[in-house]
C-alpha cells in the first residue's frame, strides 16, 4: 500500500511540477494561446485592409479612367454644381409651441 501511495505521491508532484512549468512563461500554454489569439486579429485586420485595398484600387482605376465618374467625384467632394443644374434649397419650418 505504501508503494502504490508513494507512485501516486510522485504522479502527482510530476503532475504539478509539469503545470507549473508549462503553463506560464515565455514557452508555456497561455502565452500560446495569447499568441493564437492574436495571430487570428491580425488575420482578420488583413484580410479587412485587403477588401478595402481592392475597393481603392478600384476607385483609383475609375478617377484615372472615367471622366463621368471624375466629375461626380468632384461635385460630391467640392459641392460644385454645373450651369446647368437646378438646386433646391428645403428650408426648416419653425414649430411654434404652445403654452398648454
Amino acid at each position: 500500500m505504501t508503494f502504490s501511495r508513494a507512485i501516486t505521491c510522485g504522479l502527482l508532484l510530476f503532475l504539478a511540477l509539469t503545470l507549473v512549468f508549462t503553463i506560464p512563461g515565455e514557452k508555456g500554454l497561455i502565452r500560446s494561446f495569447r499568441l493564437y489569439k492574436e495571430l487570428q486579429d491580425l488575420r482578420s485586420q488583413e484580410f479587412s485592409l485587403n477588401q478595402e485595398n481592392t475597393v481603392l484600387m478600384q476607385e483609383a482605376t475609375l478617377l484615372k479612367e472615367n471622366l463621368a465618374y471624375i466629375e461626380h467625384v468632384i461635385n460630391q467632394e467640392l459641392n460644385l454644381v454645373r450651369p446647368e443644374d437646378i438646386i433646391v434649397v428645403f428650408k426648416k419650418k419653425k414649430i411654434e409651441s404652445r403654452g398648454d
